[in-house]
């Protein structure tokens, strides 16, 4: 009888003890839930700003090609703003994959290039990336940040190319 009742004390105290165990349990998993659901937001905010960052830079560097590309007629270097143009059109294409992986800037530019012209990918390393040391480097990183500073770069080098073609013709 007394084993019986030591039995019965020792279950009553197994549940009670695993009754605070799941009420502490829960209250963790409410708050969990609570956090997943800050973070969510928090998450979706994020993301839609990134999306519009790329997206504005993406604008401001269509303009900038466009000003390359109009007051650059009969220019030497103009053949080669031609061969970036499928780079900066498909700015938030290629932005937003680098942004999911890293190492997927080469592989995008490439289906990008592809998608307007079969040989141009080859030409835009051949004649552009391989020309020019740093570009190379800013090309290797083969990330999100090697494709901003690329961009950059590149529109940078033709606007000052475009100046100094424009600065040796009002010279003559």
């Amino acid at each position: 009888m007394l084993v019986l009742l030591l039995i019965t004390a020792l279950f009553i105290a197994l549940s009670i003890y695993f009754f605070f165990r799941a009420e502490k349990i829960q209250n963790t998993l409410r708050l969990l839930k609570r956090d997943k659901g800050k973070i969510l937001k928090e998450h979706t905010k994020l993301t839609e700003s990134i999306a519009l960052i790329a997206s504005n830079h993406e604008e401001v560097a269509k303009i900038r090609l466009q000003l390359l590309l109009t007051e650059s007629e009969n220019q030497p270097y103009l053949e080669h703003v031609k061969l970036i143009q499928p780079l900066i059109n498909n700015y938030v294409i290629i932005f937003n994959e680098c942004l999911k992986e890293k190492g997927r800037l080469h592989g995008m530019t490439k289906e990008c290039f592809d998608n307007q012209n079969s040989g141009a990918y080859k030409d835009f390393i051949n004649r552009i990336i391989k020309n020019d040391e740093k570009l190379q480097r800013l090309w290797e990183s083969n990330n999100i940040i090697g494709f901003i500073s690329l961009v950059e770069a590149l529109l940078i080098k033709y606007n000052t190319e475009k100046e100094n073609s424009i600065s040796i013709q009002k010279e003559s």
